[in-house]
């Protein structure tokens, strides 16, 4: 029943609208990340623990960090394929 929902809402919404989408949450995105205080974050770890970190780190770790960054676009690209 929720599929006939979605296929209900594409026919409402063109292509412009859901460009209008994406880049209204792109810019938002942007604009937050510049406003929140980040700083913070270097503060996490020493000099010492991120140089060991990244010493440790393997093609595994990066196979599966760039699974991840896969899944994510794939997911997002589903979104955007439903809609247009």
């Amino acid at each position: 029943m929720d599929f006939f929902i979605i296929t209900s809402l594409t026919k409402d919404i063109s292509r412009i609208d859901l460009i209008g989408i994406l880049i209204g949450h792109l810019i938002f995105g942007i604009a937050l990340t510049q406003i929140l205080d980040w700083t913070w974050l270097k503060n996490l770890m020493t000099e010492e623990d991120k140089t060991r970190m990244l010493k440790s780190y393997t093609w595994k770790d990066l196979l599966v960090d760039a699974a991840i960054v896969t899944v994510f676009l794939g997911i997002i690209f589903l979104i955007i394929s439903i809609f247009l």
